[in-house]
Formats: C-alpha cells, structure tokens, sequence
C-alpha cells in the first residue's frame, strides 16, 4: 500500500518528476482511503465478458472488464490491445481457479517500466500516443506517455504475495477436444449484481417465487369458512411476502447493486420466514456472507428462502368433506397417506341439545375405523377409534360458537389399520336433532 503525504507547493520551486508523482500517490491514497470507509467489501468486478470463443481452443480470455482490485486499484478494459493476454490451460490443471492478477506496490521497487518484461514486478507498462489538444485555441496534437495496467491472467496456485488478484472462473474439465468446461455455477467477487448472470437469476427466481406464493397465499384468504388466528397468522405472511415483493421488484429493476446488501435483505427475510416455522427460529447457522465466495454464501441463502416459502403452502389445517353414505353413516377420504402420520383428526360437533347431553353421549354414540372395519364393529359392538374432548377449539381452524370438539386418539391397534386406510366412517347410533358435523385434519407440532 503507498504510503504518501501531501506535497507543499511553494513559490519558485524547481519541479521535478517526484512532485508530481507523490501527490498523484496522496490522492490516489485519498481517494483509496475515502472508500474502504464507505464500503467493507469494496473489490471486485463491475462488469466481465469472458470470450466464448477462446474456450473452445483451451484458453481463457477476457473481451472486457471492469472493477476494483483488492489493493484498491480501479481498472477498466475492453478489446483485445487493453486485456491480458489469454491463458491457455494444461491438460493437468483442470479443477483450478483462474484469476486477474496485478502486482502489488512496494515501496523502493519501480512502479513504470519501458519495455515488456514478464519476469518485471511493475505494475505499469508505459507506451505513447497521440492525443489532441482540447482548449478551442489548439496548437495541435502532441505525443505523451501513459502507463497501462500490467494485469494477468494466472491460476490461482501460481499467486504469491507480490500479487494481488480477483478470482474470475473456475475450469472444471479440458476435453478431448482442447474445448474448456468452466463452474457455470461459480460467482466471481462483484461489485453489481447486474454484471453476474447467476445472480441475476437468483433474483429473477426469487422474484416470480414470491409472485406465485402472493397469489397463492390470497387465495387461501378468500376461502370461505376461515377464521380464527389461523387466518390472522395467512394475513400477516401475506403482508411479509408482500413487502419482500417490492423489495425484490425494486432490486430487479436497479441498474446497480452490491450483493452485500441484497445479501442483508434476504436474509432478514429469510429469518422473518422462519418465525412462521414449525422450530419458530432459523435451524442450524445462519448462512455469512462471504464477498470471495459469493456462490457458496448464496447458494445457503437461497435454499434458506426456499425451505420457508415452502412451509407458507403448506395447510396447517385441511377441512375432510363427510359424505353420507346412509343413515348414521359418513365416510371422509384423505387424499394423501402421510396426513395419516403428520396430521392430528378433530371432529367438531353441534347439536341443538345442552353442551352437558353432547359431551356425555356423543362419543359413547359415535364409531370412527376405517370403512373396511365399520360394518363389523357397529354388528359385533365394538369400540371404534377413541374420542378426547378438547376444552377449547383449535387454533388451526375457524371458531364457530355451539360446537363442541372432539380429538381422534392415534393408538392402538385400529389406528394402525386406520393408517393402511383412505378413509374413515364414521357411524353415530344415536340421534342428535339439528346436527351438524365438521371433520378436520391438523398438522402436527405446529401452533399456526
């Protein structure tokens, strides 16, 4: 790092290269200084264009780039004359990452050469040309000399501590052909999201999630028959899905953004999201953000997101529909098997009788076993799937005054037959006048 001070200028003094090259380092420190306050991560590429056609030969090569060195040393480039040369890849380097490296500065060692050199540690290559003269009174063109970038590419094992670099891809196999297979899946340190077609995506994706989970989650709302804090805990994920909506929207549409902060944003939601969970708390670590890993700490976050809109589909409770059969006799069909092992069965009650008659006599009236078993255990008198009076209604499912609930025991024998089953009757012997019956399947270990 240049390690410059302010130049005094005086009146009269003899002016030599040295002034002139100390406050260009002051400010360049300045400068430098400035925006590593300003930004914790603030290396990397704007933009990068590898050329397609050079991985078929076996090289890689850049049409153009442009960024931050992690030294702090902005570069830009495009063409063929500005980039590095191509770096053609062995046939036993295959698994290696390639980098755009630059020399570090150290103080005492020449920082401009003349003449190319590959073994020379400068990081500046000076050549000359023409340039006009831009005051509207012109004296013509002139000939000056600038120094360009002496950056390379290099694999990443070949880099020391006189190099400072970014990592630009990664080559996963050379063929038989020469043609290379580089990690698609791979992200380089960026400055801008809209420069990396992984990230991108993985906005594009999480955007039309959370479209689709938006319309989805309205839906469920405007069912009839829902009520309680069920629906009250559907509106408030409605309201979060929504919110991260227009943020995602927003940072879609953003001609430029640091993966740092979409990183902060996703995973605040992602950690909303999991308030919503069975576990009400995020499992494992939670995913850190990694600037020169940016698909490893993504690639967590993403699967984080899509593990909690995942839970936002799922039905906390489903309503069975009670089909009577005959007299006494309904049947409710589970559409899935495993609601058998996941989910909990409460019957809701109302009759026009004293809430004393119905807790009393409704579960000693009432068979519940699967429809194979219900012929015999009605003929034979034989108890059916137990029934426990819950005190209050679930949370799960709408509260309706007058109704009494009733819990399935899952236990014994004719509940392993019931789980081998797709439906269950339900016989009441007894009568109940203005009854009215309601069957509801419940997700286990969860309190929405």
């Amino acid at each position: 790092m240049k390690d410059a001070h302010k130049v005094v200028w005086t009146e009269g003094m003899f002016l030599r290269p040295h002034h002139f090259q100390q406050a260009e380092n002051y400010l360049e420190g300045y400068m430098r200084n400035w925006g590593q306050a300003h930004s914790g991560c603030f290396w990397g590429f704007l933009t990068l264009d590898l050329d397609q056609t050079l991985l078929r030969q076996g090289k890689i090569a850049l049409n153009a780039a442009s960024g931050i060195m992690p030294d702090g040393t902005p570069f830009r480039f495009s063409g063929a004359q500005q980039a590095p040369a191509p770096l053609a890849i062995a046939d036993n380097k295959t698994g290696e990452n390639v980098v755009l490296a630059l020399p570090t500065y150290r103080a005492g060692r020449e920082d401009v050469i003349f003449q190319e050199s590959p073994e020379a540690l400068a990081r500046y290559l000076a050549y000359e040309t023409e340039v006009d003269d831009l005051n509207a009174v012109s004296v013509g063109s002139a000939a000056l000399q600038f120094g360009r970038l002496r950056l390379r590419l290099m694999l990443e094992s070949e880099l020391n501590a006189e190099w400072t670099a970014l990592g630009v891809t990664r080559v996963l196999e050379k063929r038989g052909d020469n043609s290379l297979r580089l990690d698609t899946a791979q992200i380089p340190p960026m400055l801008n999201c809209q420069g990396n077609p992984v990230l991108k995506t993985f906005i594009n994706d999480l955007q039309g999630l959370l479209q689709q989970r938006s319309q989805q989650m309205s839906q469920r709302l405007l069912q009839p028959g829902r009520g309680g804090s069920s629906e009250m805990v559907d509106f408030m994920l409605l309201q979060l899905i929504n919110r991260h909506l227009g943020q995602v929207s927003h940072a879609y549409h953003l001609d430029h953004l640091h993966p740092e902060r979409l990183f902060a944003d996703w995973l605040q939601f992602a950690t909303e999201l999991a308030s919503f969970s069975a576990q009400r708390t995020p499992e494992g670590r939670l995913p850190v953000y990694d600037h020169d890993n940016l698909a490893l700490c993504f690639g967590k976050l993403m699967l984080l997101l899509r593990q909690g809109l995942s839970v936002v589909l799922e039905d906390n409770a489903i309503q069975l529909t009670l089909v009577e059969r005959s007299h006494g006799l309904n049947v409710a069909t589970v559409q899935d098997a495993k609601m058998m092992r996941d989910f909990g069965f409460v019957l809701a009650v109302r009759a026009d009788v004293a809430a004393e008659v119905l807790l009393t006599h409704f579960p000693a009236q009432m068979k519940i076993a699967p429809v194979t078993r219900i012929r015999d255990l009605v003929q034979l008198q034989l108890p059916g799937i137990g029934l426990r009076t819950m005190p209050v209604a679930p949370r799960q499912i709408p509260y309706h005054a007058g109704y009494t609930y009733f819990e399935l025991e899952k236990g014994g024998d004719l509940w392993k037959q019931m789980e081998k089953s797709s439906a269950f009757a339900l016989h009441l012997a007894g009568e109940f006048p203005g009854l009215d019956m309601e069957f509801w399947a419940i997700r286990s270990h969860t309190d929405r």
